[in-house]
């Protein structure tokens, strides 16, 4: 039986446990709290007893038939799980697997995780029987333009409302990340106590956060906010952050605006380009001002002179490493080079 992650846990609660559960897919959080479910719900039923088996190349699928056989000397009822990560079932693990869903034992639950699953795979006979004799769950990736929408369903599930506008400042600081994105969450719900989170509640959370001064950082280099960005590189280095931390932070948000204008260059309307990414009206202005300052050709010497910084911040390089990276921010912010530079 097929199941969406969001269906695991009306499904427990109605029909109880499965005798096998298969939860597939790429990205962790949901492929941990799947299993963190399975496992929390057999423990209350139970199942006091967890044996955890990790398939290498090598591994023998005997263990399986054999584990689940024995008698346990310290629980009636056992969870077995069984991490395939990215290795395939093969020739040997499809009978085992098969063999086991035709009778699963009555006292065992299986957990089977892997990453995702291919389309040659699910016509396997292992996976069809593991279909026809469990619950199956795959994973699946949010999509940028979703994970606003993610962030406010996950604080509803704790009793709060997010600002459409603070949705969306988490999601493109997190990036896609939902671990990330979790951290953020609990955060919030820990120092913020009134139920309904504003944008201003967000910023107010995160204003001593290294990582938070990084990704403002981004938007001044791209509005051009050149004594902004003179005062956040100083107080950056005061902290002890590590150049070469921030430069990468900034080359990912500068490669996705150099994408932009690429794709304005091949004659797509610049407002539909930008729409695409689903970009806060903040960022939308910054990365605005940055296609307006400069054309595909310019931005792409300036990528390239990227190289030379980034030699130098990993020591391939002589060089002044805070020097470099306020010399490659403020052209990209359009600035005077040598009078800027004095003032730091």
């Amino acid at each position: 039986m097929r199941l969406k992650p969001e269906q695991l846990g009306s499904r427990l609660k109605h029909s109880g446990l499965a005798p096998i559960y298969y939860i597939s897919g790429d990205e962790p959080l949901q492929l941990l709290e799947a299993e963190d479910e399975v496992r929390r719900y057999a423990r209350n039923q139970g199942f006091d007893e967890r044996i955890v088996m990790s398939v290498s190349k090598d591994f023998d699928w005997n263990q399986l038939k054999d584990t689940s056989a024995n008698l346990s000397l310290f629980s009636s009822k056992r969870l077995i799980e069984l991490r395939l990560g990215d290795v395939k079932v093969g020739t040997e693990g499809s009978p085992a697997l098969v063999e086991y869903a035709g009778q699963p034992p009555a006292d065992n639950v299986l957990i089977i995780t892997s990453a995702k699953i291919d389309s040659q795979s699910q016509k396997s006979l292992w996976f069809k029987a593991l279909d026809k004799a469990g619950i199956m769950i795959q994973v699946w990736d949010v999509k940028p333009d979703e994970l606003p929408n993610w962030v406010q369903q996950r604080l509803l599930r704790e009793g709060k409302q997010i600002s459409p506008d603070a949705a969306r400042l988490i999601a493109e600081r997190v990036e896609g990340n939902l671990l990330a994105a979790r951290q953020e969450l609990d955060k919030l719900c820990l120092l913020v106590e009134k139920t309904n989170i504003e944008l201003d509640d967000v910023l107010a959370v995160v204003a001593d956060s290294t990582h938070y001064d990084v990704f403002i950082l981004a938007e001044d280099v791209f509005s051009g906010h050149i004594v902004r960005i003179i005062r956040t590189l100083n107080g950056l280095q005061k902290e002890g952050a590590v150049p070469l931390a921030i430069f990468g932070a900034l080359m990912w948000e500068f490669r996705r605006a150099c994408s932009m204008a690429y794709q304005t260059g091949t004659g797509m309307p610049r407002e539909k380009v930008l729409a695409g990414y689903h970009l806060r009206p903040e960022r939308n202005k910054a990365i605005n001002r940055l296609l307006d300052r400069y054309s595909t050709g310019r931005l792409q010497m300036l990528l390239t002179s990227a190289m030379r910084v980034d030699r130098i911040l990993k020591g391939a390089q002589k060089g002044n490493s805070w020097d470099e990276l306020a010399w490659f921010l403020l052209r990209i912010a359009g600035a005077d080079i040598q009078k800027n530079l004095s003032l730091m």
